[in-house]
């Protein structure tokens, strides 16, 4: 099973055509509600796309955000103030994802709210585009980040670890993501060579810390 970060399909698939009979799935929870939904073990499609059914949790989406609660869930946070805004009046724990169901019960999750682009009043998921992106054969790790601009609002800066320098162009980053059939408002209009991402322990990338870095560099 994969957790603890975003895991594409791309991945699922060559993972489970490398270890042959051995499952390959991905589990989504949180801290707060560990294995919220748990994927498919017998169907790969399923378990490459979706990010599984639930299991002993409750799941809601409201305005697409992921609401959760279960008998896993914490009973709370040290610290009072931490819980303003956390739950819902039915206790529902506010993830901070954003989701939506496939198939009836399968779970997708499409990122995290706080990291949507809104370019001229349109969303972008920089997940929908890392996924694909990750598959390019230039490219080693990626990361799609927000920028302010004055003319957008916002623009999508995709960050490249590329599998050998120079690393791959932004038009042909745009051309692999056209053929891929992406929507033309969601494709990124800067791109950034990095050696590496910065991640945490659980090695999520902390796109904080690409945003804040990338501001300081432009400011």
């Amino acid at each position: 099973m994969c957790g603890g970060a975003s895991v594409s399909p791309s991945l699922i698939r060559r993972a489970s055509a490398y270890f042959g009979p051995a499952v390959v799935t991905r589990v989504y929870g949180s801290t707060e509600v560990p294995v919220t939904t748990v994927g498919s073990p017998n169907d790969l499609d399923h378990a490459a796309n979706t990010d599984g059914r639930v299991g002993f949790a409750d799941v809601k989406l409201v305005s697409g955000e992921i609401l959760v609660r279960g008998p896993q869930m914490l009973a709370g946070y040290q610290h009072p103030d931490d819980e303003a805004g956390s739950f819902d009046a039915e206790g529902y724990f506010h993830t901070g994802d954003l989701g939506r169901w496939v198939d009836d019960d399968y779970l997708v999750v499409t990122g995290r709210a706080k990291d949507v682009i809104i370019r001229n009043g349109e969303n972008i998921s920089p997940k929908e585009v890392e996924d694909i992106l990750v598959n390019h054969p230039g490219i080693a790790e990626i990361s799609i980040v927000g920028l302010p601009d004055e003319r957008t609002g916002e623009r999508a800066c995709a960050v490249v670890v590329p599998t050998s320098p120079p690393g791959p162009e932004l038009a042909q980053l745009c051309s692999y993501l056209e053929a891929a059939g992406l929507a033309r408002f969601k494709i990124p209009e800067q791109l950034v060579i990095w050696d590496d991402l910065p991640k945490n322990e659980a090695g999520k990338v902390l796109k904080h810390h690409i945003k804040a870095a990338l501001m300081k560099v432009e400011s």
